[in-house]
């Protein structure tokens, strides 16, 4: 008896020392299934989303555009200055080539919008590959590049656009400080198509809304400040990735901040 105690808790000491050195090792990200990205990479890819989810366009044209900037610039909005010649933001696109003003392409709200408005013009570009479709918006000199990005695309275009419930989950330290819910309302508000939120003293509530509007905050946590989401029988935090947590509604997403 007393063998099978020390052993359970030296198994147990085992488990909890190797779970806090993971923490430990594993840097600041987010993961989307088996694919990881940066904090900022995916702050990225969630207003990406967002655009394609306002437009009302299909899932398609996110994965599109994800795949497009992760061979352009591995989702990072690149300044003027320092792409490949003239060429500037997340999608590498150029002013000298009729995308618009450096400063318009650095805004990854505009530059999103100008790919999709190229990218439907393009005929089948619902059925045909990623890299047929992109290789015709963007005339890359290895078209053939951006076909490696697919799955990765795949993967994130369905946990932000909302298909993959708790389809995100980030890490990073405790936040230091926090955005007012009425700042992180109108983040919201601007860069997807939800109902106006309610706000309290640290609480964000969003009615009607889903595992899209849950991915975007768990993406823009980091930057906003936020400790927490719940939505559909799920609680995230910063520290502790997913959770059950029967308290949280499928009616609506609640962000709590610091």
């Amino acid at each position: 008896m007393v063998v099978v105690v020390v052993v359970g808790a030296l198994a147990f000491g085992a488990r909890t020392l190797w779970r806090a050195a993971q923490s430990v090792v594993k840097p600041a990200g987010c993961d989307f299934g088996s694919y990881s990205l940066q904090l900022d990479q995916a702050q990225v890819a969630s207003v990406i989303v967002g655009v394609v989810l306002r437009r009302q366009l299909p899932e398609r044209a996110a994965v599109l555009t994800i795949g497009a900037a992760l061979q352009e610039s591995k989702l990072r909005n690149i300044p003027p200055g320092q792409g490949d010649r003239d060429s500037v933001g997340i999608l590498q696109q150029r002013p000298s080539q009729g995308w618009g003003t450096a400063d318009q392409i650095a805004d990854v709200h505009y530059a999103t919008g100008k790919f999709l408005d190229a990218v439907v013009r393009v005929p089948h570009w619902e059925e045909d590959s990623l890299a047929t479709v992109v290789q015709t918006v963007q005339f890359s000199a290895d078209g053939s590049a951006y076909a490696r990005h697919e799955a990765q695309a795949q993967a994130i275009a369905d946990a932000l656009y909302g298909l993959t419930a708790a389809g995100v989950s980030c890490r990073f330290d405790k936040p230091d400080r926090s955005a007012t819910p009425a700042a992180v309302s109108a983040a919201l508000v601007r860069d997807l198509p939800v109902a106006k939120p309610a706000v309290a003293a640290k609480t964000v509530t969003v009615p009607d809304a889903g595992w899209a509007t849950a991915a975007w905050l768990v993406c823009n946590a980091d930057r906003l400040g936020i400790e927490s989401v719940r939505h559909a029988g799920q609680r995230w935090s910063y520290s502790g990735g997913w959770k059950d947590d029967d308290t949280a509604s499928s009616a609506s997403v609640v962000a709590t901040l610091r």
